[in-house]
């Protein structure tokens, strides 16, 4: 009880110079939606996904709409910690959020069953998962599932030690999040939570044997300069969905909801196109870079997936059955 009024009134205090810094910037849009991303504005996800998607949304709309909307980004962590911001769009202190499902997991665990979808955003959305996505984070987090972005970057394993098949994965540390913590439990490994802004020193400390983390991804946090080996095939996907507080969404006029619509859906579809070719190329990056990659045989890859993807379900469902199970039977192929 105590740690949620020191996080609310922390929520508040943000609040407070964010409204003040934006009270001195004149705009002429009659609705701004105050936009904030869980990593920093450097980090792949938001440098390459989400600060690309509002340049075109606000470039779009400048010219269909002028003078009525943009989307200000605020920043990431430096502006509001990465694990109150769910907090902070439900109270509406911010507008949008570009983050993780991983980290707000313990309030809306159906929201982190997109980590296992075999579909991507375009697919998901037509299929009818985004209306379910959506009523889960209304429900918990007052807020609008508007989609997500980077539906094709998978997961990588990464290690410090040597890893030639399945049970030399036993006894490791891995670094984790609420995103692979069963799968890591079901190899054998030993989960240890630690920020992502942490992880460097924590390799170079040897305080974790490894990470796990979208696959091209860490060279923007420096961690291939600690990191050795490129362990296993990819798994997952990643679960970045863009939400916004449910009475910010609700205050705009539907014609100004249809164009951001609009936009990230066309800007999902590039992103995805654009991550598949990534996902190409970051291996023999990562070789050059010094890393080993480490493949494993066919049985023992065959038998990696089948436990990530059985292992994950397993977790999703133990956490919450209703939504899941729905969930499941749309993104399973």
């Amino acid at each position: 009880m105590m740690k949620r009024k020191f996080t609310r009134k922390l929520i508040s205090l943000v609040s407070f110079f964010i409204c003040f810094s934006l009270a001195g910037q004149a705009y002429a849009e009659k609705y701004v939606i105050k936009a904030i991303s869980a990593w920093p504005s450097n980090a792949a996800e938001v440098a390459s996904d989400y600060l690309p998607f509002i340049e075109a949304a606000n470039k779009y709309l400048s010219e269909k709409y002028p003078g009525e909307l943009k989307i200000q980004y605020l920043g990431g962590p430096e502006v509001i910690p990465s694990r109150d911001q769910p907090e902070a769009i439900r109270l509406g202190t911010a507008d949008m959020m570009f983050g993780t499902a991983a980290y707000y997991a313990g309030i809306a665990p159906a929201a982190n069953a997109g980590k296992l979808s075999h579909l991507n955003s375009v697919e998901e959305k037509n299929i009818g998962a985004d209306a379910i996505f959506d009523k889960i984070h209304r429900d918990k987090l007052n807020a609008a599932y508007l989609g997500r972005l980077g539906s094709e970057v998978q997961f990588q394993l990464y290690t410090v030690k040597r890893v030639e098949n399945m049970e030399d994965l036993k006894g490791l540390r891995i670094r984790t999040s609420a995103m692979y913590i069963d799968f890591i439990k079901a190899l054998g490994g030993v989960p240890i939570q630690i920020k992502p802004g942490d992880v460097y020193q924590a390799l170079e400390r040897k305080v974790v044997d490894g990470f796990m983390w979208p696959l091209y991804s860490i060279r923007p946090w420096g961690w291939q300069e600690v990191a050795k080996y490129v362990v296993g095939p990819s798994f997952y996907k990643v679960c970045h969905p863009i939400l916004v507080n449910t009475k910010k969404w609700a205050g705009l006029p539907e014609h100004l909801q249809s164009a951001v619509m609009e936009v990230l859906t066309k800007q999902a579809a590039i992103v995805d196109a654009q991550s598949v070719e990534n996902m190409k190329n970051e291996p023999g990056i990562l070789e050059k870079a010094g890393l080993e990659v480490i493949r494993f045989s066919p049985e023992d890859e065959k038998k990696y997936l089948e436990m990530a993807y059985s292992e994950g379900w397993k977790g999703q469902l133990n956490m919450e059955s209703e939504f899941t199970a729905q969930l499941q039977k749309l993104l399973t192929k």
